[in-house]
């Protein structure tokens, strides 16, 4: 027999995983399921995910640029490959799973409402005495409960370990999570580094996509600091090398980094804390203070981003006013979570466009 079934990976995980990493075998689900004969539990959950309406849907979710405003902007979809593309790296690198860091990676946005992080705080505005709304939240909401592809009531029925990883970061007080994820559970090693990687995409996509917007102009990014260092590996004034830079330096650090923090660790301790270096730390803050500023911020961002928020606004207050106008889909769901929830979840759940199609300017 020459191909590899699932206990065959599983086997090599156990002799290669670093021991802070965590191993598919004896993975749980809250639905207990049929071993696959080919893939681990961490590779189904990727599979999962990649073919889950939410995912599909990040296509047409704005990152900052809104997403019909141009073709090679960033979306929430493309960002997120960026993100597991980078986990993997990492994860294998530092010989941790790299299966389940793709698997949070590729996750780690479903729950993105459209037009980005203003989006985000119109709706948890909205649901101030009902729970809040996070995006990381409503991710765990979307794999548990909403993305119920199956009809066992356990949405992608995906593993403890990936669930526990797309809570990384607040969950409002109140927020309806599935009963066993509250408290909030351990995060797995790789979460952490796929929250490192996260950051490093944005930071170096949105550089680009800033300078591809005319938002800031190349000799203003040339004042960073790491722009400089970039410029100076790769010898050239090329943008796109320079950015692709950018990127290989915050990942080359941080798997330095925390390579030296595990071989530091002592025997039976804690895992250590996943960051950078103190020089690239403060590297990266200066980039993102920049970006904040120049991108962000800038007016012509704000302009199409606070049109949608308040498209949110008013579509939740029809919504929550006169219920018969949710999909019957939705309307299922009144008695088990109340119509302000049942709204926010139809909301969140839209694409910019689609957002844009139910609602007058």
């Amino acid at each position: 027999m020459v191909w590899l079934r699932r206990e065959d990976h599983e086997d090599r995980e156990l002799r290669w995983l670093c021991r802070f990493a965590t191993p598919s075998r004896g993975a749980a689900r809250r639905l207990p399921e049929a071993d696959d004969a080919l893939r681990t539990a961490f590779q189904r959950d990727r599979d999962r995910v990649l073919h889950a309406t939410a995912f599909r849907r990040l296509q047409h979710k704005t990152q900052v640029v809104a997403a019909f405003e141009g073709d090679h902007y960033r979306s929430r979809m493309t960002h997120s490959l960026e993100v597991s593309q980078m986990a993997r790296s990492v994860a294998r690198a530092l010989r941790c799973n790299d299966d389940l860091a793709e698997a949070i990676a590729l996750a780690h946005d479903l729950g993105h409402p459209p037009f980005g992080h203003v989006g985000e705080e119109a709706l948890h505005a909205a649901m101030q005495a009902h729970g809040g709304f996070r995006h990381n939240a409503q991710g765990s909401r979307i794999v548990d409960w909403l993305e119920d592809r199956y009809g066992h009531g356990h949405g992608l029925n995906l593993t403890a370990a990936v669930r526990a990883g797309l809570l990384k970061g607040r969950v409002p007080d109140g927020f309806p999570l599935s009963p066993d994820l509250v408290p909030k559970p351990a995060m797995p090693f790789e979460a952490h580094l796929v929250d490192l990687c996260d950051k490093i995409a944005y930071l170096s996509h949105d550089l680009d996509d800033g300078l591809r917007a005319g938002l800031f102009t190349e000799a203003e990014a040339g004042e960073l600091r790491l722009w400089r260092e970039a410029r100076n590996h790769v010898g050239a004034d090329n943008r796109q090398r320079i950015v692709s830079e950018i990127s290989s330096l915050l990942i080359h650090d941080l798997v330095e980094n925390v390579d030296a923090a595990i071989a530091a660790a002592p025997a039976g301790s804690a895992a250590p804390r996943v960051q950078h270096g103190p020089t690239m730390t403060v590297a990266a803050q200066e980039l993102l203070e920049f970006l904040r500023v120049r991108y962000y911020k800038s007016p012509r961002v704000l302009t199409v981003m606070n049109d949608g928020a308040d498209r949110i606004r008013r579509l939740f207050a029809e919504l929550v006013a006169d219920p018969h106008h949710l999909p019957e889909s939705a309307r299922r769901r009144l008695d088990r979570d109340g119509v302000e929830r049942t709204a926010c979840d139809y909301i969140a759940g839209m694409t910019d466009r689609f957002l844009l199609r139910a609602t007058t300017p």
